[in-house]
C-alpha cells in the first residue's frame, strides 16, 4: 500500500493555491457551500439531461493510505464543471459522499456531513476524514443538485490514519 502523508497533501494544496494565484482555473474552496436551506426537488431519471463522460479522483485511488487533513482533487471528462443554481446542458458540479455509494439518477443529493456539496464549482478540497477504512464516492449532479446517477459517480476505498 502506498502511504501518502500530510507533507504530500500540503505540497499538493500549495501547488493548487499557486496555480490559482497565477491565473490558473482551479476553484479551491475556503469553505464548502451550505445547502441546508435549499429545497430542490428530485426528478424522474428520464427527465435528466444525458450525462456523458466520467468523474474521478485525480490524486488518490483505492488502497491508498492517507493522513488527515486529506487533500482531494476531483476531475470530470465529457462534461464541464459549472456552479449550481441553473441547469446548463453538459454541465454539473461535484459532491463528495463519505461512506456512501452513488445517488440514483434524478434524486437530489442530500446536504449533510456525509454528502458534501461543491456547488460553487470547486474541484478540490482539504478535509478531515474518519479514521480507518473509508469509502469515498464522487458524484456529479446538475445545477439543481439532481444526481446524474451511477454513470457519473466513482467510488474508492482508502485507509485514513
Amino acid at each position: 500500500m502506498k502511504t501518502k502523508n500530510i507533507f504530500l497533501g500540503s505540497m499538493l494544496f500549495g501547488m493548487m493555491s499557486f496555480g490559482t494565484s497565477c491565473g490558473g482555473d482551479l476553484n479551491v474552496p475556503e469553505k464548502n457551500e451550505d445547502h441546508s436551506m435549499h429545497s430542490h426537488q428530485s426528478k424522474d431519471a428520464s427527465e435528466m439531461q444525458e450525462a456523458t463522460g466520467k468523474v474521478f479522483f485525480t490524486n488518490v485511488k483505492t488502497g491508498d493510505t492517507l493522513t488527515n487533513p486529506v487533500a482531494l482533487v476531483y476531475g470530470v471528462e465529457g462534461m464541464e464543471v459549472h456552479p449550481a443554481g441553473e441547469i446548463i446542458e453538459g454541465t454539473g458540479h461535484h459532491h463528495l459522499l463519505i461512506g456512501l455509494d452513488s445517488v440514483p439518477a434524478g434524486q437530489v443529493v442530500p446536504a449533510d456531513k456525509n454528502h458534501i456539496h461543491y456547488g460553487g464549482g470547486q474541484i478540490a478540497d482539504t478535509l478531515d476524514l474518519p479514521s480507518g477504512n473509508v469509502k469515498l464516492s464522487l458524484q456529479f449532479a446538475d445545477g439543481m443538485h439532481a444526481s446524474y446517477g451511477n454513470k457519473m459517480s466513482h467510488t474508492i476505498e482508502v485507509f485514513v490514519k
